[in-house]
């Protein structure tokens, strides 16, 4: 593996005919990167093009789409070629990917001193926030396959909110059944990943999951921009912001880009900026266990086509062959939260096996109990929901026959249930 000392990015580029937008990035001008994200739609009239305000946007979508590419080989050094960051700037990005990379440098092993070093090398005037005045009241809700999209959508939809869908990046087959029963017009703004980041890749480079939250945060901006929409709601609930492990007194939180500090953060640099956009999670003050009750009470006409596993999100989507790997933390927690609210015949119709039977999640289960290990660096609600619904599904269990030392639990059930 060859070492590299400085990150750059170079420029962007942005055309107006076909509102297709070029972001270039470099290791020490010797490995290139070309992402282009097609901001094009069919379904939807542009309302906003002023060049200043463009080029604001652009710049900031910069910033946040380089991570794809420099967890390659994090270097110390980042020189910004493109624009310019203040010092204020610099400490709010240099907060977010300090929270978002220090799961990525222990998985990786990773000597994270003195790492992010952004340097400007252009002497410009600080980033200005620009009223906008050409905007409708109107919503783009981030669309996944989620039960939280679906039971965000419900709740817009019950308080009769005009709303449209916000996809990022492509419709697959689980996002395409799902928008078939939401009905609503779909914005999707596709991307293209440089080909030299799977190329480095198979070449042993460094590999992880991105904070994708943020990085379509800052897309989304402009989209919202582009097509005149006041709001941008997400649907990243409580649980988000409870941490996975703690090392060193660092709270380490895999889902940092969901959590309440990230959007708080997000919305004053915005503000300060960029643009002062109603940016929001509909269901910031909701905890797992509220959302999987409303979505198991009013999101029926979804279950045979919605998913929490995120194993289905690969980049080649094509390989999505069932919704539910049945194997993973998510799935395993979504089967948890939803089973004490549904009966055993809609649980298992959903998932296609009953997953308190799989032997083989034992040890998930004693993750998401705290029973054993971290909390899994997975999007999981807290321990506190996990073991409200596990002592829920069991007291289920215990009413059902009068002789409670005689009754077969499930394997899971029969395992753990005099532990918690």
């Amino acid at each position: 593996m060859q070492e590299f000392n400085t990150f750059y990015f170079e420029k962007f580029e942005f055309d107006k005919t076909s509102l297709k937008a070029k972001f270039f990035y470099s290791f020490d001008k010797k490995e290139f990167f070309e992402e282009i994200i097609d901001f094009s739609s069919d379904l939807f009239e542009i309302k906003n093009t002023d060049e200043g305000i463009l080029n604001n946007l652009l710049f900031h979508a910069h910033i946040a789409l380089w991570i794809s590419y420099y967890k390659l080989f994090p270097t110390k050094k980042l020189i910004i070629k493109s624009w310019f960051l203040d010092k204020n700037a610099i400490k709010f990005w240099e907060i977010f990917y300090l929270n978002w990379l220090w799961e990525f440098f222990i998985k990786n092993d990773f000597d994270f001193n003195n790492i992010l070093n952004f340097e400007n090398i252009l002497d410009l005037e600080n980033l200005q926030n620009k009223k906008i005045k050409n905007l409708e009241e109107k919503s783009l809700l981030m669309w996944w396959w989620w039960k939280d999209s679906i039971v965000s959508s419900i709740l817009l939809e019950e308080e009769k909110r005009e709303f449209d869908a916000f996809v990022f990046g492509k419709i697959d087959k689980i996002k395409f059944d799902t928008l078939e029963v939401l009905w609503k017009k779909t914005m999707l703004v596709k991307r293209e990943l440089s080909e030299n980041l799977f190329k480095l890749n198979n070449q042993g480079y460094y590999n992880g999951h991105v904070p994708i939250t943020w990085i379509i945060a800052f897309v989304s901006l402009i989209s919202a921009y582009l097509y005149g929409y006041k709001n941008i709601v997400l649907s990243n609930e409580a649980s988000a912001s409870e941490e996975n492990t703690i090392r060193k007194w660092l709270k380490i939180n895999h889902q940092y880009s969901k959590s309440a500090e990230f959007e708080n953060d997000f919305r004053e640099y915005v503000k300060n900026y960029i643009w002062d956009i109603n940016y929001y999670s509909l269901l910031r003050n909701k905890y797992e266990l509220e959302i999987a009750e409303i979505f198991s009470k009013k999101a029926k006409k979804y279950f045979n086509t919605f998913s929490s596993c995120n194993r289905n999100f690969v980049i080649n989507w094509k390989k999505q062959e069932n919704r539910w790997c049945c194997n993973c933390e998510k799935c395993a927690f979504v089967y948890l939260i939803l089973a004490q609210y549904l009966d055993e015949k809609e649980i298992i119709n959903i998932f296609g096996n009953n997953l308190f039977n799989n032997k083989s999640l034992i040890e998930t289960y004693k993750w998401l109990l705290n029973l054993s290990k971290n909390k899994p660096f997975e999007c999981v609600g807290t321990y506190e929901e996990s073991i409200i619904s596990f002592r829920k599904i069991l007291e289920t269990y215990k009413n059902k026959i009068k002789s409670w030392e005689i009754i077969k639990l499930p394997y899971i059930l029969e395992e753990l249930w005099n532990k918690i």
